[in-house]
Parts: C-alpha cells; structure tokens; sequence
C-alpha cells in the first residue's frame, strides 16, 4: 500500500472519521466523495506532499482547516464542497501555487476571501457559493486565469467594486444572492469571454447597461430580483449566442457549472445541457415595450420579462423564437391580443401571461391546448376561440377573487372544463389569507364552494402503496409547480421534484403531448403501464387525469441521467468508474429486458437514451419514460404507427418501418453502451455535419485497429482491458445494421452478466 498512487473510494457509505492516509506517502489523488465521512480532517493529510487532486465533497467533514497546505504545493484540484466545515477559509491555501481548481460551496466559512488569494497565478474555478462569506472581491485580482467564479449565496452586503482588473478570461460569473448595491461595473465590460452572468437576488439599480450587448459569448444571463429601471435596451436583444448557437467558440472552454449558480438547484434528469439560453430579467422596475428586434434572440430557451411595468403588445416576432422552452411574461401591462403565431413555438413547454391587460381570443393549437387555464388568469378580456363574439360566452378570468362575484354563469360543459381553472385560482387564493375568506364567501353566492373545494381534495390515484394525496398535495409539494422545482424536461413534458411533509419525494411528470384518450381510456393505459414493476425501472407510482391535465407520479431518482454523468459535468466521466459503468449498463438491460420480455403486455420503449436512464442514490441504473408515448398518441393496439426516437440513437431500418420494434430499442440501447465506453455523445454537433457521428467513428476505430482509442480517457488503463473489450462487441452487436443479426435483450443481458465474471487483468 505504500506506493499506492490512486485511491478511490466515491459513492460507498463509508462513515466515520477519516483515517490516517498520511503514510501513503506516493498517493496523488484520492477520491472520498459521496460517502458519510465525519469530523475533522486528519491533520496527517498535510504529509502526503505529491497530492495532486483531493476531493472530499459530498460528506459530513466539519470544523475548521487546520491542514499545513504549505507542504501540499503540487495539488491542482481541492473539492471540499458540500460538507460543514467553519471558521476562516485559510491564507495559506494560497501556498497551494498550482491550484487550478478550488472547490469550498456548501459550507459555514465565514470571513472574507483571504488577500493572499491574488497570488494563485494558476486558479482557473474557484466556487466559494453557499457560505457565509462577507466580502473580498478585490483579493481575486491577480488571479488573472480565473476562468469561473462562483460566489453566489453569501453575505457580502456591500457595493460591486468599481474597479477590479485582471479577470479578462472569465466565462461565468456567478454573483447572486449577495446583497450586492450600486450598479453594475464598467469592469465587467471587459470581461469579453463570459458565456454566463448571474447578478440576480442583489440590490443593484440603474438602467441595464447597454454595453452587456457588446458580450458576444454571453448566453446565460440573470438580473431578476434587482432594481433595475428604465427600458429594455436594444443591445441586449442582439447578443449574438443568444441569435444562434455560438459555433465561434476560439480559446473558450467548457466548465463545469456548480449547482448554485442554476436556477432549479437539483441535477437535471433530461436536459442536454446544464444552463441553456436564457435571459432572465423578472422582478425589476422595468417600463417600456418589448422590443420588436427580441424576436432575433432564436438561440433563447429561457425568457422571463415577468414582474415589470412593461407595456404595449407582445411582439409578433416572438414566434420565431423557435427554441423557447419557457416564457413568461405575467405581471406586466402589456395589452392587445396573444399572437396566433406563438402556436408555432413547437417546443413551448410552459407559458404565462398572468395579469396583464390582454385582450381577445385564447390561441388554440399545438403546445397551447396544453396549458393550463391559470396561465392566463388576471386578464379579464381574454376569451376562448370561437366565443368571443357573443358576450355570453366570454371567458372572463378573474383579476382579484372578489371579481368571481362578477364571472357570468356560463354552460355546464364549458365550466367542467374549467375545474384546473378553479383548482389554481383556489391556490392562489389560499396564499392571501385575508383574500381567501372574501373570494369564498362571494362564491357561495354563486353555489359554487363546493365545486372548489373537491376539486382541490380530488385523489391522485396512487397504485403501489397506501399513501393517500390530493392535487392540493402536490401543489403544495411542488410549490404550485415552481419553475424552481423543474429537475427535468424531455418531449413529453416538463418533470418536477414534488417534497412532501413526511420527507418522501417524487418526481411529477406534466405531461403536454395531445392525448385523444378519454379518461375511462387513458385509465387503462395507466393501469397496465403501473403493471410494469422491476427494480430497474422508474415505475409509475400513480396519475391524476382531468380535462387536457395529465400529472404522472414516478419514483424520484436522487443522482439525475446518465446523460448528465457522462456528457455535462465536468468531472462526471471520472467519478463514474469502469465497474460503476459495468453495473448501470447490467441494470439498464434488465430493466429493458423486463419490458420486452415479462412485462404483461410487452412494451416497446421507443426512445431509449441515456438520459433516459435515471440513477439513484446507490447509482443502480432505472430506465425511464417507457409507454409514454402509448399515453399521447391515440391508438387501438400496443404497436404504434407513429415512430419517435431521439438523434443518434435512432436505428436505420427506421427510415422506411412502419413500426417501432425490440430490435430497434436494442440497437439504441447499443449506442448507450458506446457511450458508457468512449464518454462521447451518439452525435456531435460541433463537428462537420457526417464526422460526428459516433457508431460510424466505433467502426472506423476498429478497422483500424485502434481500439486503445475509442475507451474514455478516464478508463485507460489494464486494470479492466479484457471486459472493455468484449464490451464493445456486445455493443456492435446491438448497434448491427441488419436488425435480424442483432441479439435480442435477453442475450445481452447475458453477455453483460458474464462480463462481470470476467478476471481483471491486474488484481
């Protein structure tokens, strides 16, 4: 053990106080993450000098760094984060000369950032959010390298230094939850690569500075929760990242995005990238029209202008913003009617124009009949299509709850229709307290408490288990669905982690696909999907189903996909090991071979991926969203007519089938085996189009003979060669063009098992 140079031990449930590794004396990383580790660290760590990475985070270490970094000059890497340690961050981690990336979130440190941090010439990360920080900005500037600073949720409450030089190569910045005053720095103008500016949850006044359009890689930008005045500046909706996807991309690197710095806090599970396009600039003092020219912005998947005084009418133009997933615009003055052409916002997930002045027909079509009617509340002159022309049919939506005294009692069919209506407003309602009681004793008058009132106690129907919820229960659990709480978003809708009282979780599917099913129908799709229980699934635990809202209950998966492991996080590829591999590959196939081969009637999955595979917090590998597309497409047979699939995985045959088949869901699951071995996307976008693509470059590697080439990186070593070799003929097995050569599921998960008997070439 003495001449040990490695040593991993991540996600166990060691537990305990470190023990004495200071007589390894050769040890260069050491890997104790996500496990139970208690107290102090021992201060015999300081003796093993030809450290290079130390990553401790995710444990419950606590207590004051009283290490002696002085004598740990070699180490690159200190991730101590997510864990409880006190007191001051120490002055002598700046004698740690060849820190490139220092890792201290999550923690009780209290004090400023040491001054001697400027002579940290090598720091490229240094993520310090979530402690208690209270200032010491202008230490950072001779970190003249800094790539990343992460500082968001601490104490600082003082005013942005006007001037802070040398931090010219920053790509993110992350400010939020300071206190921060004063207005935003000229600085900052040069920092000319940032790709990500969050200022959100500060003080800051003044006008939006127009120069922040002169940031041709930003792509993420955040200044709600400010007090910000003035228009939206016309610079700001030209940002060229933000037009496009930035393909000029020349001496930017990509980093790892701690979790502080995005907005929903928790792991995505199907998103492809951690922050995508977003321009946030809710809850300021904002005045003025929307510019015509944001329509330009085609690269933005996130637009929230909400809690403004912006007036005038939503541009036209918006619905070339093509890539939109989310947009908001409620609490505003905005006035006219909602442009018929947002319908074309094909990838639209969610949608609020909430108390403004609008006016005129409801857009019907596409992503907006799924919707739900409080997306719309507060406009009084909003009506359905096709009624607006009689005034008995107009769909008034009440701005206060005493304006329900004034709705007109409107035919019966159209009022069940409106129950999710009511259900949001009631919630609504219930967080005004003093509200609350006027608006219901102003709809008894109406005979209407009642209706109210069981559709807010209305039973979420739970399969598995005794548990009993109301849809007030899972709008409590999600926060009447907060954006905040969105851990995920796929094709067939957005997923929310759903807390309740008693500490158990689950995720909550809002499905938004067109489902032609009547109730008693999509019951039993349900039902038999609910059938289908392995412990390699994400099995469905229950639904709620009223008008076009469809809510699917699924157990919560703790670690997110597979996808975010592989291909988003930075230090993903390395913390998921070659027998970590092994297994979620062995999990994934029997969960899939359950699907095709046990389960009652045999289900077809149709889209698998690897963000389709969920982990849990043992990092065993569930297979998720199988049947779904049963639920959003009307038909009268288990074998659809309708072919969906995700690019890169889906199987060439499929070009000219009629049908989606087993073998189709094994050459797919073939592709994620190539991921589980290269760390490579199925396609990469950023390369010329037909060179990106990763079974024909598998293949090329093999030709030639170079398959030392095709393993990840982080996996190159003897210790597994004999497995990953016959690893990847399993996979090219799986990903065979003729699909009558492929094996059938079963056989994989065979070859698999046998892998794993395999004898490792060095024990």
């Amino acid at each position: 053990m003495s001449s040990l140079e490695y040593l991993g031990l991540q996600h166990n449930n060691f537990s305990g106080n470190l023990g004495d590794v200071g007589k390894l004396q050769q040890l260069k990383e050491l890997f104790l993450c996500e496990n139970d580790f208690s107290g102090p660290l021992p201060a015999t760590l300081s003796q093993n000098s030809k450290l290079t990475k130390l990553i401790l985070c995710k444990n419950q270490f606590s207590g004051p760094l009283v290490l002696d970094f002085s004598n740990l000059t070699y180490l690159d890497t200190l991730d101590l984060s997510f864990n409880s340690f006190s007191g001051m961050i120490p002055p002598a981690l700046a004698n740690c000369s060849s820190l490139h990336v220092l890792s201290l979130s999550r923690n009780h440190f209290t004090g400023q950032i040491p001054s001697d941090f400027s002579t940290l010439k090598n720091l490229e990360t240094l993520a310090l959010s979530t402690n208690r920080l209270t200032g010491g900005l202008l230490s950072l500037e001779g970190c003249d390298r800094l790539v990343g600073l992460f500082l968001t949720m601490n104490c600082f409450k003082e005013s942005l230094p006007e001037n802070l030089n040398g931090l010219w190569n920053l790509q993110v910045l992350a400010l939020g939850y300071l206190n921060l005053s004063g207005k935003v720095p000229l600085w900052i103008q040069n920092c000319t690569k940032l790709q990500v500016l969050d200022l959100s949850w500060n003080r800051l006044e003044g006008g939006i500075p127009v120069w922040l359009g002169e940031l041709k890689h930003l792509m993420y930008l955040e200044l709600s929760n400010n007090s910000f005045v003035g228009s939206i500046p016309l610079q700001l909706v030209s940002i060229p990242s933000m037009m496009r996807n930035d393909t000029n991309t020349t001496g930017l690197r990509t980093i790892q995005y701690p979790l502080s710095v995005t907005r929903q806090g928790e792991l995505s599970y199907n998103r492809a990238e951690a922050l995508p396009p977003s321009l946030y600039l809710s809850n300021n003092y904002l005045t003025g029209s929307i510019p015509e020219e944001i329509g330009q912005l085609g690269a933005l998947v996130h637009l929230d202008l909400s809690h403004n005084h912006l007036s005038g009418n939503i541009p036209s133009s918006v619905s070339n913003m093509l890539s939109l997933e989310i947009l908001d615009l409620s609490y505003n003055q905005l006035s006219g009617d909602i442009p018929p052409s947002l319908t074309q916002l094909t990838f639209l997930a969610s949608f609020n124009v909430s108390f403004n002045n609008l006016s005129g027909p409801i857009p019907i079509g596409n992503q907006f009949s799924t919707f739900p009617n409080t997306s719309y509340l507060g406009n009084p002159n909003l009506c359905l299509s096709g009624l607006c022309s009689c005034q008995e049919g107009r769909f008034f939506i009440a701005r206060r709850p005493d304006a329900l005294k004034r709705m007109p009692i409107i035919l019966v069919p159209i009022f069940l229709g409106l129950v999710t209506l009511l259900v949001g407003g009631l919630f609504w309602m219930l967080s005004r307290r003093n509200a609350v009681h006027q608006g219901l004793e102003s709809s008894r008058d109406m005979n209407m408490p009642e209706s109210l009132s069981e559709a807010f106690k209305r039973s979420v129907e739970i399969f598995h288990n005794n548990q009993k919820l109301t849809v007030g229960d899972l709008l409590k659990a999600t926060n009447n669905f907060d954006a905040a709480n969105i851990v995920g978003c796929g094709g067939f809708g957005l997923v929310y982690k759903a807390e309740f009282e008693d500490g158990s979780r689950f995720a909550i599917k809002k499905l938004t696909g067109d489902c032609g099913q009547m109730e008693r129908e999509f019951r039993a799709e349900v039902d038999a999907l609910s059938k289908a229980q392995h412990q390699n699934l994400v099995s469905l635990q229950g639904y709620f189903h009223l008008g076009n809202d469809k809510l699917l209950v699924y157990s919560y998966m703790e670690n997110g996909s597979l996808d975010y492991w592989l291909h988003e996080r930075s230090d993903g590829g390395a913390m998921l090991d070659w027998p970590t591999r092994l297994r979620i590959a062995q999990g994934a196939a029997a969960g899939l071979a359950y699907l095709h081969q046990i389960c009652n009637p045999h289900i077809v999955h149709r889209d698998v991926k690897s963000s389709n595979i969920l982990l849990d917090e043992r990092f065993e590998a569930h297979l998720a969203d199988f049947g779904l597309s049963r639920l959003l497409i009307a038909a009268d047979t288990h074998v659809s007519t309708e072919l969906v699939g995700t690019l890169g995985y889906i199987p060439p045959e499929y070009g000219g089938a009629l049908s989606a088949t087993t073998r189709g869901d094994v050459y797919s699951f073939g592709v994620v085996l190539l991921e589980l071995l290269t760390g490579k996307r199925p396609v990469d976008v950023s390369k010329p189009r037909g060179c990106g693509d990763l079974v024909s470059w598998v293949y090329q590697m093999k030709k030639e003979n170079k398959l030392d080439q095709i393993y990840d990186i982080s996996l190159r070593n003897k210790v597994h060669e004999e497995q990953m070799h016959q690893f990847l003929e399993i996979a090219c097995s799986c990903i065979h063009r003729n699909p009558l050569k492929r094996p059938v599921i079963k056989d994989v998960v065979n070859f698999l098992n046998s892998i794993a008997q395999v004898k490792q070439s060095i024990s």
